[in-house]
């Protein structure tokens, strides 16, 4: 009598057994899919569109900002598909989106713009030059170099209108030809100081500066950077940016075979054109050795504090998993560079960009992955003691059919509570625009 029980039992275990296993999976599989929508959903806001005009990459270069903040309000730079002109766009806080104004920029789609807002003198500065994209081992050509320019452009602002108007004798040409990217800055003297890459006959760059002399709309002639290092890689970039209250800081990178790295610039305000100390910021054995240099570069500045630190978002150029791909540089007001590792090479990051929250003394740092495009990350850190997680960071702009975001940008500006933080970015294969809106409140 026992023996069909002990036999009933042994073919019930199995079957309870599978049952259980069955059970399990499931358990699992749901556990696993359900933080899956959330992931696939899309993060930040979609935007307009700017198709059809050939503009490729509308919110690039890294050096460049393309928001500022006035009147309590974000305003952009974007493309507008149906002017066939890049025009100064504003963002409607309640309804995220973004407005076009009247007021066109420039009417060259392949024209990338730097925008100032000058709280001070109370001037909008755009300088917008047409650009050349070269990659590591093809230079443009000469064609491409020579042909272009880049103009500044100068707007003030109507609080009662809340709009923006070109003021007379602008623009005004600060260069002939094109380059990767251009920005500006305003010294403490009044001065305007922009800073660019030409690429030369023998397929170097060199960093070049000028600034206006007696008015905004007057300058004097482009020279370049006296330092044996502004002579660097095709690719390379540089940016400008005031600080210190009494200082102009150029930065670029040198990715030539026996450089490698980021160089800083000073110039005191007031001082003749051509007197400027240069440091290395980072690489030849300052917080970094080997590859230390990539042509990403994104500044700014504290000067709340009296510190007048700088930050740099940069990008290095290792290759091995583990090393530093991605890092944020900060001067102190002692000359002295300290780095902190944002992502590593199988993070894949790219374009990195930096902001600072005067307010909660934080830093924020943005990065896209992968290098082709996809989702724009952010990781956040104290400003007295930055130093970011592992990984590729939490998602702020990410698109389940716009698969390949890219080029984050936003202003100048330090944001606080009351500001916000406003990214703007683009989809290349689709030609929209992305933005996100940070309330720092929180």
């Amino acid at each position: 009598m026992t023996k069909p029980v002990q036999r009933h039992n042994r073919e019930r275990t199995p079957m309870r057994l599978l049952r259980l296993f069955i059970a399990l999976l499931f358990a699992v599989a749901v556990t696993v899919a359900l933080p899956l929508p959330a992931q696939a959903a899309d993060v930040g806001v979609p935007g307009p569109s700017y198709a059809g005009d050939g503009v490729r990459t509308p919110t690039a270069d890294k050096a460049q900002s393309k928001l500022w903040i006035q009147d309590g309000t974000w305003w952009g730079l974007l493309w507008s598909a149906s002017a066939n002109a890049t025009k100064i766009h504003r963002l409607d806080a309640a309804t995220q989106e973004w407005q076009e104004t009247e007021t066109v920029v420039d009417a060259r789609p392949n024209a990338r713009g730097d925008a100032l807002w000058d709280e001070r003198g109370g001037k909008l500065y755009i300088v917008s030059g047409t650009t050349v994209l070269s990659e590591w081992g093809s230079p443009p050509s000469r064609e491409a170099v020579t042909s272009g320019s880049a103009e500044l452009h100068r707007f003030s602002y109507n609080p009662s209108t809340k709009t923006f108007s070109r003021d007379a004798g602008f623009p005004v040409t600060l260069h002939k030809g094109s380059s990767e990217s251009i920005t500006v800055a305003k010294d403490s003297v009044g001065k305007l100081w922009v800073t660019y890459t030409v690429v030369s006959a023998d397929n170097t760059n060199r960093v070049h500066v000028n600034h206006s002399t007696t008015s905004d709309s007057a300058w004097g002639t482009p020279f370049v950077l006296p330092t044996t290092n502004a002579q660097a890689h095709h690719d390379d970039i540089s940016a400008v940016t005031a600080f210190q209250g009494n200082k102009i800081a150029v930065m670029w990178s040198n990715q030539r075979s026996e450089q490698k790295r980021f160089y800083l610039a000073i110039h005191q305000d007031g001082q003749p054109e051509k007197s400027w100390q240069t440091e290395i910021a980072y690489g030849a054995g300052n917080n970094c050795t080997g590859g230390c240099a990539n042509d990403h570069l994104n500044l700014r500045q504290l000067t709340t504090d009296g510190s007048g630190r700088l930050y740099a978002a940069i990008k290095t150029s290792a290759q091995q998993p583990g090393q530093t791909l991605v890092a944020l540089l900060v001067r102190d007001s002692n000359a002295r560079w300290t780095s902190a590792p944002f992502g590593a090479v199988e993070d894949a990051h790219t374009r990195p960009m930096v902001m600072i929250d005067q307010e909660r003394r934080q830093v924020w740092m943005f990065a896209v992955a992968p290098e082709g495009g996809g989702t724009i990350y952010y990781k956040k850190a104290p400003l007295d003691n930055v130093s970011f997680p592992p990984g590729p960071g939490t998602p702020i702009i990410s698109s389940s059919t716009d698969l390949d975001i890219n080029d984050p940008t936003t202003t100048k500006q330090n944001v606080t509570g009351q500001t916000g933080l406003v990214v703007l970015a683009a989809a290349r294969s689709n030609a929209r625009y992305w933005h996100a809106a940070i309330d720092l409140r929180n």
